[in-house]
């Protein structure tokens, strides 16, 4: 998660304190930073001037810095007749060389002095600390975050004029259990349509809030105002909470304002805004939702119908890694992320075309936590399941977002590319509006109330909650029928369940029967278990990616790579039930993976670096189940030996000039994954392990693997054969391989033997 500009503390059960980086300017309260430490947060309000001063020894008073040390803070360390003084960088540490100026004064309750506040502005920032007349160093408070430490381990206070003292805030905790009606609504399925629709001339609102003791509807004029229409919704049996009205709201914007107990047992209820969870478009993260006609669905009959899985060439990408530096001439439109993307594509210069790939993976693009329109974010943190995201919108407050995800899609399809979305269900994004809306009832909870982290993200969903489920199925849904969306891939899918990813199936394929369906099979929970046989998901293999990158490292590993190219690593029913890759968007590139220490800012990469990366890509599009590339494996993306970018749009941004420096190894990879696709190719796409007969050829020279397949559906035989040394190996071809088509793979050519488009290796053959 990003950092939010500031942190939380929590001393006691029933009230925390958020200390933010610089001085509240009465902006939106700090509901993130508490959402993120996994807390329900009510009663927002700057500190008095003395409690700031006490956690972060000063505060502004008038004109004046107040230096602050209470009393009770540390008085073990200090006699009767001990005497204070302020030492700080700005008096080199010595404040006993003008104590006139430096000691503090002896107040009822500690210690204090005062200073020109603009005099230490200008110096700002700088450390402090407090000393005694016998030279006893008090230490800083533990919880206060405006803390330095030195590299000996010694930790002073800073000085921020930025931090006057408006900069911390208390808050009260829901941290009760609320467990009234609980587990009766959690096995309620809520029915029909929520968020905002229209029929029949009547514009309707609906919201699933059970527990809720209260909905009101927020209607504004404006996205960006305070002023609102406050309209109170009708709770029906089912635990909806609805509004129908004829008077015309389009146009306008709306949140819900939801109450809800603090707990069981009491009166006493708290108020959140949130944004409507069925949102069609957003201004932002924090809402409001954008109220416009429901867009049209796609006929059935209309519908993209993507390659079977098995058929699938798959180049994961983020919509503006792929933009960021497109050369100027292939993109007339430049002021919004999709609409770039959507004249890349339909470009002849565009990377995804010339790449032969038949299908996207794009990072997440549903509605997530960005604090502004230029901060770069991966996506994985959403605070919306139905709204494509406002930061990639030429006009976020329009809503025209839901038209411009449309055209990307359709021109994707219309260039042959069918279009599978990276989609989070197992966590959210702050403002965690699902936590606003009903913390018990969305998510997760330990035994002690708290809740669960098994995505690393600080809140899981609780996908065995019927009301989740629904929301979830209807957002991938209205994904499939309004966008043309062809599959999706479940981020940490193991937090779904089998169960529910199940469901998840059944359902999408009675909306669309060729859907993509892949699902990632960790978490920090454990593994998928089988889906069973009838299941037609495709998981990501974790086993490919560890087994190449140790063969192409030298670590030996022959015998996996064998099982490899038979379709058997992961032991799967179907081949295609694997989705075999070596580098996704997160952890290292596997460039900076193999490079080990070389200097990835050097002009070029070393002949070896650059073939290891050829051969490991080779392996991945030579053997059974479903490749998947990251963009610009092909010409050696790398992100200057970071492991995780999820902020840094600078590293992950795609940059095409090296292309020139890779031409070579890109085009020879666009042939492999042509290869793959074409006719002569389907070998290395059985639907069924069966499809195949297998045979690994045995006394060769060490350093060469050789697979001959025998494909029984039309009775053609290949062999593979590699070389992954570094040198050239003569080798006879045998009387059997006489006639058979011949796959070489390794470095470069020096001889052609029946297929000369595929010559890489350092690899005599004489028959």
């Amino acid at each position: 998660m990003y950092n939010g500009g500031g942190t939380v503390y929590k001393p006691g059960q029933e009230s925390g304190f958020v200390f933010l980086e610089k001085d509240w300017d009465g902006g939106p309260l700090p509901y993130d930073l508490v959402e993120q430490a996994g807390m329900l947060a009510t009663s927002f309000s700057l500190v008095d001037p003395i409690v700031r001063a006490s956690a972060g020894s000063y505060v502004k008073v008038n004109s004046e810095a107040m230096f602050f040390l209470p009393q009770d803070q540390l008085s073990c360390q200090l006699k009767s007749d001990n005497e204070i003084f302020l030492a700080a960088e700005i008096n080199n540490w010595e404040p006993f060389s003008d104590p006139c100026r430096w000691k503090m004064s002896r107040e009822q309750d500690g210690w204090s002095l005062l200073l020109n506040w603009d005099e230490l502005a200008r110096q700002s920032p700088f450390a402090f600390k407090f000393v005694t007349n016998e030279h006893v160093w008090l230490e800083p408070n533990d919880y206060f975050e405006s803390i330095e430490t030195s590299g000996e381990g010694v930790r002073n206070y800073i000085f921020d004029s930025a931090r006057s003292g408006r900069d911390i805030l208390r808050f009260e905790v829901v941290d009760k259990a609320r467990l009234d009606g609980l587990d009766y609504w959690r096995q309620v399925q809520p029915e029909g349509e929520f968020g905002y629709n229209k029929q029949n001339g009547t514009h309707i609102f609906r919201l699933f809030a059970p527990r809720a003791t209260q909905v009101d509807l927020l209607l504004y004029d404006k996205p960006h105002e305070k002023k609102y229409e406050r309209i109170p919704l009708i709770k029906d049996e089912g635990g909806n909470w609805s509004l129908e009205t004829l008077i015309n709201v389009e146009g306008k914007f709306y949140n819900y304002a939801v109450f809800q107990k603090e707990c069981d047992d009491g009166a006493e209820t708290f108020e959140k805004i949130i944004m409507d969870p069925y949102a069609r478009a957003t201004v932002g993260r924090f809402g409001p939702g954008i109220i416009s006609t429901p867009p049209d669905r796609v006929p059935k009959s209309s519908q993209f119908q993507p390659p079977h899985v098995k058929d699938l060439v798959i180049m994961e990408a983020h919509v503006r890694d792929l933009v960021e530096n497109i050369p100027p001439q292939g993109n007339t439109r430049q002021q919004a992320w999709f609409q770039r993307l959507t004249d890349w594509v339909s470009s002849d210069l565009s990377y995804l075309k010339k790449s032969g790939v038949n299908a996207i993976e794009l990072q997440p693009i549903q509605e997530f936590d960005a604090r502004s329109a230029s901060e770069y974010h991966w996506g994985y943190m959403p605070v919306n399941f139905f709204a494509p995201a406002s930061t990639f919108s030429s006009d976020p407050v329009s809503g025209v977002v839901i038209h411009e995800f449309k055209e990307l899609v359709q021109v994707c399809h219309d260039s042959g590319v069918a279009v599978i979305l990276d989609v989070v269900y197992n966590h959210v994004g702050v403002p965690g509006h699902l936590l606003n809306l009903d913390r018990e009832l969305y998510f997760r909870l330990n035994v002690d109330g708290h809740l669960q982290n098994f995505s690393g993200c600080g809140n899981d969903l609780n996908c065995e909650s019927y009301p989740v489920r629904k929301l979830v199925l209807d957002s991938l849904v209205y994904l499939v029928e309004v966008f043309d969306v062809d599959g999706f891939r479940f981020d940490l899918g193991e937090l779904l369940g089998a169960e529910f990813l199940l469901m998840i199936e059944n359902k999408l394929r009675s909306v669309k029967p060729s859907i993509v369906l892949i699902a990632e099979p960790w978490s920090f929970r454990g593994r998928l278990p089988s889906l069973g046989e009838n299941s037609t998901y495709s998981l990501w293999s974790d086993e490919c990616r560890e087994k190449v990158f140790s063969f192409i490292c030298g670590q030996h590993g022959e015998a996996d790579i064998v099982k490899l190219l038979h379709g058997e690593l992961d032991n799967t029913l179907h081949p295609w039930h694997s989705v075999n890759y070596i580098e996704s968007h997160d952890d290292f590139s596997f460039v900076d993976r193999i490079c080990q220490g070389v200097d990835i800012d050097s002009q070029k990469f070393p002949e070896d670096i650059v073939s290891k990366n050829q051969l490991a890509l080779f392996l991945v599009l030579f053997s059974p189940g479903v490749p998947m590339i990251s963009a610009g494996q092909d010409f050696m993306r790398h992100k200057n030996g970071h492991r995780n970018t999820y902020q840094r749009g600078d590293l992950n941004a795609l940059q095409y000039t090296q292309l020139n420096k890779y031409e070579e190894l890109s085009t020879e990879i666009h042939k492999l994954i042509k290869f793959r696709l074409s006719s002569e190719g389907e070998f290395l796409r059985p639907a069924k392990k069966t499809d195949c007969n297998y045979c690994q050829i045995q006394d060769l020279p060490t350093g060469i693997v050789a697979i001959e397949i025998d494909y029984t559906k039309t009775g053609s035989h290949h062999c593979i054969v590699i070389n992954y040394t570094d040198h050239e190996i003569s080798l006879r071809v045998p009387e059997k391989w006489v006639g058979k088509k011949c796959l070489l793979s390794g470095q470069r050519v020096l001889c052609n033997f029946a297929i000369p488009s595929y010559k890489y290796n350092l690899l005599k053959l004489t028959p």
